[in-house]
């Protein structure tokens, strides 16, 4: 059992303070109010096992999935519809939750319940673990009684980003693995292959093209300056970093995202679908319209599109129709607009975003599906151009020690 260092009071009022073994912290005020002591605070001191799960986290950071919080949410919906309160479904569920980064987050949700706050106002203190959306869901589903409601609306949100998320992953795959695979055969060829052609035409003392010339001191520089390309290389990935930290730099790269051919595209549908999806959610939790278009503005995952929402729900506020101000930002294809017009007008609007989000996931879908089959024809030819380049480099002095060779 841990040890908890407490503060307590008896009868008369005084300060007591002490250490003591207890199973929980209910257990703990047990046994100090048999001893008619009443606990003020404490602070639990980490078992064995607590120990090594934090080794665990030193040594390989484990993040909160999404389908961490899709169980999350819908275990605590069941717990609450089967009559627990939210502090016991709160311990139940950090005893059994099997990510410590989440498990720790419920049970200082639980600590927090426990002196008084509200399971919102707790979510509130992390929000590394618990997003904007979750926590304005949680909000509403208190305020209007109904939160076993909104909390399976934010399974549904989450299960459904999952989802968008292995889109984007799929769209970046195919790349990434042809940009890993045309750097390690060049770099292949420029450590093992061009070298010993090197030594070969040296011997000769012919004059060589420009271009086996460029590869060679290429070459060299790979071989005998490898820490200082490395050096460099890493230079140019913290400074990206960085720039892309910044708000100027964030838009600029994620304008040049949505203007690359093909690709651009893809980005553009998964970050609509995003926002329109992550609006459906919060529209049918019960969120005011200003309210949802802020958190979906912050789901999108482009700079562009979120200022483009904040541009609109900035009209909203001044009483502009949300349709009309989405057209007005260009960045939002027109059965997007109409299709929530619509809705305005039926009162349906929670309804018909849904309908958007389907939509627009079957269509990534199927352009992601299109865009890597346009992709392979071009990755092969830029691959190719690229060893065609090194080829030429290496077999164009040949001609040129056929002549030497005659003299």
């Amino acid at each position: 059992m841990p040890n908890y260092d407490y503060t307590a009071r008896d009868g008369a009022g005084n300060t007591i303070t002490g250490t003591i073994q207890a199973e929980n912290d209910f257990h703990l005020r047990d046994q100090l109010r048999s001893s008619q002591i009443y606990l003020v605070s404490f602070i639990k001191q980490a078992d064995s096992s607590e120990k090594a799960r934090d080794r665990g986290l030193v040594f390989g950071v484990r993040k909160v999935k999404l389908g961490d919080m899709v169980v999350f949410s819908r275990q605590l919906t069941t717990l609450i519809e089967a009559g627990l309160p939210i502090v016991e479904a709160l311990g139940v569920l950090s005893a059994q939750t099997e990510n410590v980064v989440l498990a720790n987050a419920i049970a200082e949700l639980r600590l927090q319940v426990l002196s008084g706050a509200t399971l919102s106002q707790a979510m509130r203190s992390n929000p590394k673990v618990f997003n904007d959306l979750f926590i304005s869901l949680v909000e509403a589903g208190e305020a209007g009684g109904v939160l076993e409601q909104t909390l399976e609306v934010a399974a549904v949100q989450f299960d459904k980003e999952a989802t968008l998320r292995e889109q984007v992953k799929t769209a970046m795959a195919y790349p990434k693995i042809v940009v890993v695979a045309c750097v390690g055969v060049v770099a292949f060829m420029l450590i093992f292959i061009v070298p010993a052609f090197a030594k070969v035409y040296a011997g000769f003392n012919a004059k060589l093209p420009a271009m086996t010339l460029l590869l060679m001191s290429v070459s060299n520089i790979v071989v005998h300056w490898w820490w200082a390309v490395l050096i460099a290389g890493i230079a140019l990935f913290i400074g990206y970093r960085r720039y892309s930290e910044t708000t100027g730099g964030r838009r600029s790269i994620d304008q040049s995202m949505l203007r690359i051919p093909i690709l651009g595209k893809v980005l553009r549908k998964i970050a609509v679908a995003r926002f329109v999806q992550t609006w459906a959610g919060a529209t049918r939790g019960g969120i005011n319209i200003l309210s949802a278009l802020a958190i979906s503005a912050n789901t999108s995952g482009n700079v562009i599109i979120r200022d483009a929402v904040f541009d609109v729900a900035r009209k909203v506020q001044e009483g502009s129709p949300t349709a009309p101000a989405l057209d007005q930002t260009g960045q939002f294809p027109p059965m997007v607009t109409r299709m929530i017009a619509a809705g305005e007008r039926s009162g349906n609007l929670d309804h018909m975003l849904d309908e958007i989000a389907r939509f627009y996931q079957r269509d990534i879908d199927y352009s992601v599906q299109r865009m890597t089959r346009l992709m392979e024809p071009l990755m092969t030819v830029i691959v190719g151009g690229v060893v065609l380049f090194v080829l030429l480099g290496l077999y164009m002095p040949i001609f040129t020690l056929t002549q030497v060779i005659k003299r």
